[in-house]
């Protein structure tokens, strides 16, 4: 009795249990059915919606006459969902010979714990078209861009610059103008069944992607090779380490060419990813001369035809200043000491300067300060501050040794003087051009006063007698008159003298100037770093500037002035800076 009654006890619990058990669940299930959860209703579009980003078509660069010089071409993406990949052994196997990369990489993608893994990048038509064959659950395909320079993929690398695999700028014109080349991008938001495809009807947002602007810049693509493959011969034939050329439009501050050339590790010129004309800074010697004698004139200290003794010798305080020559007590005019490159004649026109007046007009002409190009990693060259110069920092500086500058802030200054004493600055950025074909101008920097026009116009002259008579005759283009200047400047030593520790120097090399002298349209610099076989800028950079001249008066139709007639030279003294 007491057994069936315990028996009955126990049955009646257990029914009870499992009335409750049934409740309970009945419960949860209407209360999931009818009253779902924030958690879970998340929790389900997770699982049935993605997000497709659209790229942004980047705009085209072009030059300025509209050649292309960088556009964007299709290529491919694939990437995975690995909560969606259902077997990812076997995926990776079958997609490691398609995308050439290896099994345990791709297994390693496809079972990380994000929703997004990128399994390649930049993956031509045959191959995405093969991982679409094999109908992966959860691997997807989306179509991007790669960048590709129509002219070459070398042609003005240097100014052009790069993107990185997601078409973002990282260097040169593409990283200057990216703002304006990238667009914004947009995207699609999907909902998707079983095996990760996508429903038709279902949820869907889309986000277009607003596309980059087209950009023209102001080089010249004929102009730019032409430079380029100039420089590169003449870095060969000098067996220097490096070289840079720029052509621009002194009024405007285009800049038409803009070459950087150097040496790999055989020993062979090649172009370089750095825009060294910008980034590289260096002492350039006597191409900083004009300098001085525009603070001279522009002061009221002396005139081009004022004379000065010079002799071949000069003390200053502890130190020494010689002429490339010897010679004894002779008179020359300032000119005659411009067009002859004299360092001792020079610096006595600086004396009379002054180094607070030489630290003004330098900081005039924009040394040691940005040119407002705003090209990344320009250098501001360095030019020490007035107060820490030293008694003999004067005559270093009017030589152009002691500070630095970039090539392009040593063409400024003949830019300067070339636009009646104004200096305007430069510009890679000629106009904007929109999906509906409309250019817009790119808005000019502010110009400055730097010198008067009277100025400007006798340093011309001078100049022109630099070219004519004096150091930079090898410059000179038949029918046309060409105002320039020499700079043989010495290379600073990793000990901080010009001479290494087996007493030998290095030197670069310039010449920097604009022509025609009468109407300037272009202008231009040539630096060759460390040439071997002639260190003088004469022979190493004047004539480069002369072929390069030639080149681009021809290229861009400019006409000789009518009537001129090259002037022979009277100077006979040894001329070779």
């Amino acid at each position: 009795m007491l057994l069936e009654r315990s028996q009955r006890r126990r049955g009646v619990a257990m029914i009870l249990c499992f009335t409750l058990m049934a409740g309970f669940l009945t419960y949860r299930l209407t209360d999931l059915q009818l009253f779902p959860s924030d958690a879970y209703v998340d929790y389900g579009e997770q699982q049935r919606i993605r997000v497709v980003d659209l790229p942004a078509r980047r705009g085209r660069i072009l030059d300025r006459n509209g050649v292309e010089m960088a556009m964007s071409v299709p290529q491919w993406t694939i990437w995975a969902d690995p909560s969606q990949v259902i077997n990812p052994e076997e995926a990776a196997v079958a997609l490691a010979p398609i995308l050439e990369k290896d099994e345990l990489h791709l297994f390693s993608l496809l079972t990380e714990p994000d929703q997004h893994a990128y399994l390649s990048r930049t993956v031509p038509d045959s191959a995405a078209r093969a991982v679409a064959d094999l109908e992966l659950r959860g691997v997807y395909q989306v179509e991007e861009s790669a960048r590709f320079n129509p002219s070459g993929s070398l042609l003005g690398r240097s100014v052009i610059g790069s993107v990185d695999i997601d078409q973002i700028g990282v260097s040169g014109v593409e990283y200057l103008y990216d703002g304006l080349l990238g667009g914004v991008a947009g995207e699609m938001v999907v909902e998707s069944g079983h095996g990760g495809r996508t429903i038709p009807g279902g949820a869907r947002h889309v986000k277009p992607a607003v596309s980059g602007v087209d950009l023209m810049l102001t080089i010249d693509r004929s102009l730019q090779f032409e430079a380029e493959r100039a420089l590169m011969r003449q870095i060969r034939k000098l067996q220097a380490s490096s070289g840079t050329a720029i052509i621009m439009v002194p009024d405007t501050g285009e800049i038409l060419a803009m070459a950087s050339v150097g040496r790999n590790k055989e020993g062979h010129s090649v172009l370089l990813a750095e825009n060294r004309a910008v980034t590289w800074s260096y002492e350039p010697g006597s191409a900083m001369k004009p300098v001085v004698f525009s603070g001279v004139i522009e002061e009221g200290l002396g005139q081009p035809n004022h004379f000065r003794e010079v002799n071949h010798w000069l003390q200053l305080y502890d130190q020494e200043f010689t002429d490339h020559t010897e010679y004894g007590t002779v008179v020359y005019s300032m000119e005659e000491i411009l067009a002859r490159s004299s360092n001792t004649g020079t610096i006595q026109w600086a004396l009379t300067l002054g180094s607070a007046g030489l630290a003004q007009y330098m900081a005039r002409f924009g040394l040691g300060l940005p040119t407002g190009l705003g090209f990344k990693g320009e250098s501001v060259g360095l030019v020490p501050d007035l107060a820490d110069w030293s008694g003999t920092d004067v005559a270093s500086f009017a030589l152009g040794q002691g500070f630095l500058a970039t090539p392009l802030q040593t063409l400024l200054v003949y830019n300067t003087l070339a636009n009646g004493g104004v200096r305007v600055p430069p510009t890679l950025g000629h106009s904007v051009i929109d999906d509906d074909g409309r250019q817009m101008p790119f808005q000019r920097g502010e110009p400055v006063r730097v010198v008067s026009e009277t100025t400007a116009d006798k340093l011309t002259g001078m100049l022109v007698t630099v070219v004519r008579e004096g150091t930079g005759r090898n410059a000179q283009v038949e029918g046309y008159s060409v105002a320039g200047k020499t700079g043989t400047g010495l290379k600073a030593s990793s000990g901080g003298t010009y001479e290494d520790e087996d007493g030998r120097s290095s030197y670069t090399a310039t010449f920097a100037g604009f022509f025609p002298s009468e109407d300037p349209q272009l202008s231009m610099i040539i630096v060759i770093d460390e040439p071997q076989t002639d260190h003088y800028a004469s022979q190493a950079a004047a004539p480069l500037f002369s072929e390069l001249a030639h080149y681009s008066l021809q290229r861009l139709r400019i006409a000789p002035p009518p009537n001129y007639v090259t002037v022979s030279t009277t100077l006979n003294s040894e001329l070779v800076q």
